[in-house]
């Protein structure tokens, strides 16, 4: 939570999340009344007290991903305090779909350090088209940093996990672009 504030903010730390959002992917929920359909992208309100555009009679049953998302492959990296059954305290999702060795498209979502997983603003456009390599790497990492806005906590200090957000983002980026191509 975020003392001295008027509204409730808390950080949101899911591991699936950022990734099912790089993919494109819709929630159907389920209640006696019939079910709908969101885009997970509108599921997350970003609102401490009312994180997810849920209603207290609704299940999450089922998650859809597009046909579009065909051809991507992923990777992810989270900050942890313990071993893997840890929630994050920083992550990062990163897509990537490859034509003759250059990215046709790309997405990077990052979780733990705002209200809500994010898809980073801007990541397509830096990345599609090119080949990676460090330095374009390096600027995916900054411009998901931008984007991190994490807490206080008593594990770790914002400024430290926004660090982590970037080192992440390089790594992933990195490795993503070693993936074979599909």
């Amino acid at each position: 939570m975020a003392p001295g504030g008027t509204k409730c903010w808390a950080v949101f730390s899911g591991d699936t999340p950022p990734a099912l959002l790089c993919l494109d992917a819709e929630l159907e929920l389920a209640s006696a009344s019939g079910t709908r359909r969101v885009a997970l992208r509108d599921f997350y309100t970003g609102l401490g007290d009312t994180y997810r555009n849920l209603q207290p009679s609704e299940l999450l049953t089922r998650v859809f991903l597009p046909a579009s998302s065909a051809g991507f492959t992923g990777v992810y990296r989270k900050l942890r305090v313990r071993g893997s059954i840890d929630y994050p305290l920083a992550g990062v999702a990163v897509v990537m779909k490859r034509l003759n060795g250059h990215i046709a498209d790309a997405r990077i979502g990052i979780t733990a350090v705002n209200p809500a997983p994010l898809l980073v603003a801007g990541a397509s456009e830096l990345l599609a088209g090119k080949m990676v390599d460090e330095c374009l790497a390096e600027a995916a990492g900054d411009m998901a940093a931008k984007m991190s806005k994490p807490l206080t906590t008593s594990a770790l200090t914002p400024e430290y996990r926004r660090e982590m957000i970037r080192v992440f983002t390089k790594r992933a980026v990195l490795a993503a672009a070693q993936a074979r191509e599909n």
